[in-house]
């Protein structure tokens, strides 16, 4: 799946994305928005930090951290809990 950030679009997998789906699909509901927004932050802390220095991508770690970062901001979004927990 592509998803955009930053007026870019990276290729995210889509069993990655459902695999996160999988893991959060007990958060919308459970009243625990202490881990979502712990959860988001540590999301948004990552994306930040590649939009500060986008070289980062060249290498393989930092790479594999940005997509699942996407990943997991694509499932909170699906789940309904990216913007409101």
């Amino acid at each position: 799946m592509k998803v955009e950030y930053y007026g870019s679009e990276f290729e995210v997998p889509e069993v990655l994305i459902k695999q996160f789906e999988k893991d959060f699909e007990a958060l919308p509901g459970s009243r625990d928005r202490h881990s979502v927004y712990m959860l988001r932050d540590s999301v948004y802390e990552i994306l930040d930090i590649v939009a500060d220095d986008p070289e980062m991508l060249d290498e393989k770690e930092y790479r594999e951290d940005f997509v699942r970062a996407l990943a997991i901001r694509q499932a909170m979004s699906t789940l309904g809990i990216l913007y409101d927990s």
